[in-house]
């Protein structure tokens, strides 16, 4: 497997944090949610207010995943599941949080996946789920932290991720020419923890 050499800095963790929270937080007012794609997330501009009144911090660890939460100020505790994937360098190179959706939805969940910096965007990413078909989605945006793809997950994808021992994420990135890119996702823990999601 190639590493991805462009890495995201250590030091940017918690602001990473912070954003992914805010990002993935705010699709809890969404009505209706596109399994293939989650075109319709946005951020919310009241969700990155009360962002600056509170830090994120982690509730609980399950083996590779944590429960990561936020209590805003005069709001309920949100909670998502989240995992910062490194490489075998112990660089991270990636960052997924996954969090529930109302009822009714095709999606019964959306995610926010994180990769570094000079990505190739025209290639989107897959998400690859053991034995079930790999998916390609487009980025949504970059920032200084990294390039973002926000997306809808069915019923079955995440019992896959429940059951399944693994996933993995490919995408091509400047360092890599032609060749793709792999990066492995452990499913170690995301059952506990995502159960621990609590649903709006």
């Amino acid at each position: 497997m190639k590493e991805i050499r462009a890495r995201l800095p250590k030091k940017d963790i918690s602001v990473l944090t912070s954003i992914i929270l805010c990002i993935s937080l705010s699709i809890f007012g969404i009505s209706s949610l596109k399994a293939e794609e989650a075109d319709s997330l946005s951020i919310d501009d009241t969700m990155m207010s009360e962002l600056q009144q509170t830090e994120p911090y982690i509730k609980e660890r399950f083996e590779n995943w944590t429960l990561k939460c936020i209590k805003p100020v005069n709001s309920i505790e949100r909670c998502e599941a989240n995992q910062i994937i490194f490489n075998q360098k112990q660089q991270p190179v990636a960052e997924i949080s996954i969090i529930k959706l109302p009822k009714d939805q095709v999606a019964v969940a959306a995610a926010t996946i994180i990769v570094p910096l000079e990505t190739i965007l025209s290639e989107g990413l897959v998400l690859a789920i053991q034995e079930l078909e790999p998916k390609r989605y487009q980025f949504k945006f970059c920032n200084s932290l990294g390039c973002y793809s926000q997306i809808g997950l069915t019923d079955d994808e995440v019992e896959a991720l429940k059951k399944k021992e693994k996933a993995s994420i490919f995408l091509k990135h400047i360092s890599s020419g032609d060749q793709q890119i792999v990066i492995p996702m452990s499913l170690n823990g995301f059952t506990k923890t995502f159960s621990n999601v609590i649903q709006p």
